[in-house]
């Protein structure tokens, strides 16, 4: 990685141990240097065009609009952040070739020097700025707008320097300007404002693609964007297809007219491995798929109709039967493989102490028996059509709740009508399926379980708001030292796990099919959030 020192999810958790003003962890206040320009892939052959099929449409390109993970595979393309996420899960240097913070409190960013965006023009501190304050501004309608709330102010501190100060310490922020929750563009191009994304003004950013051209119901084209700072990608042009149904891309595959398809379908990965000279790769990647009660709607409000669902969904039953083994049943929220650097032990100690509610119909009749709603009710699930196995679960969940009373009506509908469905909350009963962007153990729990977030059109779909909760939340954000921040974290885990807002159902695996016309370096569960194109080569 050239001749700096990333900051690991763990080295990050050490914090600010301060000796004569500088921090004893260089790994947490900076990034050295900086680094040599990313290796792009080379497989020795030669492709004028990528294409790429993904399991869903997009109706806008501006993640900050419709965050939904393949939105992101999009964007990452073509625009960055001050830092990245490397194939560890590590934070990199990005538009910011290096970094610090000495009180978790004020961050300096010092930024590259002759970066341009995708259309000639030079990158400014100002632009920077600007990017930052479309997220801070009050009344701001970013999705990534929850992530700054805690920013007291943002100002360029020279021509290639970025002050970030926060009201309060908090241990998470370093990652909030990773392309999870920050994509840069030029603040002339902000003036566009809701047209940004759209197919007649698109994006713009600095990496190493440029959109070309959007049709948000069949595809998206990008090409080269020869002044990258990271060197010239080895493929000119891409195309993305919007390919919803599973038997189609696997089709498209087959006939050679798709070099990488996304999301392959778990359960029918032999099907895929069976095709001549194509590669599927499979790797965990920390997702997250999990039934959110909405507790601002009736009946859902009803902790007991909560636990009755709860116990009649067969978490094992779904991970063996639709996912074929490949992912791992969920007992809370992160993702054990998130914590890494804090020994597995630990881990498995914090969470057994987790309650759960196990599969037991007859446990689930005694619940709502006892509930407000005891002779059953009607609700609807909706899942996206990107997420096929997730309709299948739901549809064995229906079934189980047929016995108690409760008629369920699974509904597929197209991922950016999901996005809207989680943001507006209309629904009691809703499909949470999210992904890491970050390495940061709290990425889910702060998002997820802190009332702070619980307000329409925030991240905690479930609207729950438990406040020894959030206590323990703000805490483990104002926390430093590795040992309490996780203690913390546990503690909050472990009191919501109670009050159930959330069935964790399994953590997942992805697999991603790769033609035989190309190769693909270190694919692994960051990839799709990183310039991931420059890591794909001709074979």
């Amino acid at each position: 990685m050239g001749g700096f020192e990333r900051v690991s999810r763990r080295s990050f958790l050490r914090a600010v141990a301060i000796a004569g003003g500088v921090a004893t962890v260089p790994g947490f206040l900076t990034a050295c240097g900086a680094p040599d320009a990313p290796e792009t892939a080379g497989g020795g052959g030669t492709l004028d065009e990528l294409r790429v099929a993904l399991p869903s449409s997009l109706s806008s390109l501006d993640a900050s609009k419709e965050a939904g993970i393949m939105n992101y595979v999009v964007a990452l393309l073509c625009q960055e952040a001050l830092v990245g996420v490397g194939p560890d899960g590590d934070l990199v240097p990005a538009l910011a070739e290096s970094w610090e913070s000495d009180d978790a409190k004020t961050f300096v960013y010092r930024l590259r020097k002759d970066v341009k965006f995708s259309d000639g023009t030079p990158v400014t501190a100002a632009d920077i700025v600007a990017s930052l304050e479309y997220n801070t501004e009050k009344g701001s309608t970013s999705a990534f707008a929850y992530a700054y709330a805690g920013v007291k102010s943002v100002k360029a501190t020279g021509e290639h320097e970025i002050t970030i100060k926060l009201d309060q310490i908090d241990s998470s922020f370093a990652w909030t300007v990773s392309p999870g929750t920050l994509l840069v563009t030029s603040a002339k191009f902000l003036a566009n404002g809701d047209k940004i994304g759209t197919p007649d003004v698109k994006i713009l950013g600095t990496g190493p693609y440029k959109v070309t051209e959007f049709a948000p119901d069949s595809h998206v084209t990008l090409e080269r964007n020869d002044a990258w700072w990271g060197g010239k990608a080895e493929i000119a042009k891409i195309r993305f297809e919007f390919i919803a149904e599973d038997s189609t891309r696997l089709l498209a595959m087959r006939q050679g007219e798709v070099d990488i398809a996304l999301n392959v379908p778990l359960e029918q990965l032999a099907q895929w491995q069976g095709l001549d000279g194509v590669e599927v790769k499979t790797t965990t990647d920390r997702s997250l798929v999990a039934l959110a009660f909405n507790t601002a709607v009736k009946p859902f409000d009803d902790l007991r109709v909560r636990k009755a669902i709860g116990h009649a969904v067969d978490r094992k039953g779904i991970v063996d039967g639709i996912l074929g083994g490949h992912a791992e049943v969920a007992t809370t929220l992160p993702s054990s493989a998130q914590w890494a650097g804090l020994p597995a032990a630990d881990v498995a100690a914090m969470y057994a102490a987790i309650p759960q509610v196990d599969f037991d119909l007859a446990k689930a009749k005694e619940e709502l028996a006892a509930s407000s709603v005891p002779g059953g009710f009607k609700a609807t699930l909706t899942y996206p059509n990107s997420g096929s196995q997730l309709g299948k679960a739901a549809l064995t969940l229906a079934e189980n709740l047929k016995g108690l009373g409760i008629e369920l009506t699974v509904k597929e509908i197209t991922l950016e009508a999901w996005i809207a469905e989680l943001t507006e909350r209309k629904s009691g009963l809703l499909y949470g399926w999210y992904f890491a962007t970050t390495g940061d153990p709290a990425e889910f729990t702060q998002q997820l379980l802190n009332g702070a977030n619980a307000a329409a059109g925030g991240t905690n779909i479930a609207s729950y708001a438990n406040a020894k909760v959030t206590s323990l939340l703000d805490q483990a954000k104002a926390t430093t030292e590795d040992k309490a921040r996780t203690d913390l974290i546990g503690r909050a885990l472990t009191l919501a796990a109670a009050d159930l807002p959330y069935q964790p159902l399994w953590w997942g695996q992805s697999a991603t099919a790769f033609g035989p016309k190309v190769t693909a370096d270190g694919y692994g569960p960051y990839f799709f959030i990183s310039p991931w194109a420059a890591e794909v080569a001709a074979k």
